[in-house]
């Protein structure tokens, strides 16, 4: 699979793991990850929250290694070591030296294939994973952010909260942890990606050591409900003493995530709000009615989303020249279309310099996507990309969005 001089090499092992390696001349390090597609979306309403909470108790000892070696044995060789939760994928990764590729493929399988999950860790990591709920439920604009979520969507998960519910942690048991790990961390539902400067040959029998052998019957899962598209227009209101300046969100539904409208949603956000030049800076940055603003698409498995905040002091105003921007859309000239392309295009080639920005977009392009070529045709997606189409595609903006307001107590 090829984007300019870039080449994934995609392998399917027997057992039904992919795996993905990108070889990195230029570069002194490797970055392994493996995603997975069992994130917050595939909760139901007794474990809301084992994702995450899955996605800790992995670093709480292995079958071979106790709590905290992996960690220390990753920092001894000059690396680091993460994870991360969403909705739709749970992915982890080690960044090192690439002379570490062996070390760094084994520690990362046994952190993933071998976890502990015991009883006492369990309760150990309670604590800390009810201290993050904590602490989001005292930032006002965390709970507003949810609160918005819950308000846009009525059938799709994303109406959840990734951490959970204080009540559903609390109740989490060893077996609530192993039941998830064993439904949805399955072979087919598991991609390992590595780029750097390595052997392809030698690495890819590495990964095929390590998690090739790697046995666990899939079950049945049941897909997820998807949101329905329709308008969602309303408004509603949270008030904060926490809260300095009024901050509003606006949000559209969307289909669910689509190479070929996913780049048109990302050309929308360049034109709207990447850098001074952009529509949203010029007209409410730059005229005083805002202190900032930004736009972003949400790319989910089972209904989008498109939203724009405002942080401003003249809400009302604010707020009537956004949606005016918003309604005449179509009036964008093909010029400026033209430089939000050519800007992000650049911007792309840019990010893509860093292995682990590159690991991470082949991760989401194929455990998220099941399509490389979400990843490797980008750049050549976006170089076709016709105005006309783009017009039609952002013609959602015309419609009334979701409106929230978090405003000073």
């Amino acid at each position: 699979m090829v984007n300019g001089a870039s080449v994934v090499k995609v392998q399917k092992f027997k057992n039904g793991l992919t795996c993905a390696i990108k070889k990195r001349e230029d570069l002194n390090s490797v970055t392994v990850t493996v995603w997975l597609k069992a994130g917050a979306s595939y909760e139901n309403e007794k474990n809301r929250g084992v994702a995450h909470f899955l996605e800790h108790m992995l670093f709480n000892g292995s079958a071979n290694f106790p709590p905290g070696y992996i960690d220390r044995e990753v920092e001894s060789i000059g690396g680091e070591i993460n994870a991360a939760t969403s909705y739709d994928y749970t992915y982890y990764y080690i960044t090192a030296p690439a002379e570490c590729t062996e070390r760094v493929i084994e520690l990362l399988a046994e952190l993933v294939l071998n976890p502990l999950l015991s009883e006492e860790m369990v309760e150990k990591e309670k604590p800390i994973v009810l201290e993050e709920i904590a602490r989001s439920q005292d930032n006002p604009q965390e709970v507003f952010v949810e609160k918005f979520a819950e308000k846009l969507y009525r059938k799709a998960p994303y109406k959840y909260p990734i951490l959970g519910f204080k009540e559903t942690v609390e109740s989490f048991s060893a077996e609530t942890l192993r039941e998830f790990y064993r439904k949805f961390y399955t072979p087919d539902r598991m991609v390992v990606v590595v780029v750097g400067n390595v052997n392809e040959s030698q690495t890819e029998k590495l990964l095929e050591e390590r998690f090739g052998k790697f046995e666990r019957k899939p079950e049945k899962i049941p897909t997820p409900e998807t949101e329905d598209v329709g308008e969602r227009s309303g408004e509603f209101e949270m008030k904060s003493s926490l809260v300095a300046v009024p901050y509003v969100q606006m949000g559209w539904l969307l289909p669910p995530a689509n190479r070929n409208r996913d780049v048109y949603l990302e050309l929308l956000d360049s034109l709207l709000s990447s850098g001074r030049s952009s529509l949203l800076y010029r007209e409410l940055k730059e005229k005083g009615l805002v202190f900032s603003t930004s736009s972003n698409y949400q790319n989910l498995l089972f209904g989008s989303n498109y939203s724009v905040t405002l942080m401003t002091e003249t809400v009302e105003k604010a707020v009537e020249k956004t949606l005016a921007l918003m309604r005449s859309i179509e009036e964008i000239p093909r010029e400026e279309f033209e430089i939000a392309k050519e800007k992000l295009i650049k911007n792309e080639i840019f990010s893509r310099e860093s292995g682990e920005a590159e690991a991470d977009a082949i991760g989401f392009a194929l455990s998220v996507m099941d399509e490389v070529e979400y990843f490797s045709e980008y750049i050549e997606d976006l170089k076709n990309a016709k105005y006309e189409e783009f017009l039609k595609i952002v013609s959602f903006l015309k419609e009334k969005p979701l409106i929230g307001y978090l405003i000073p107590q």
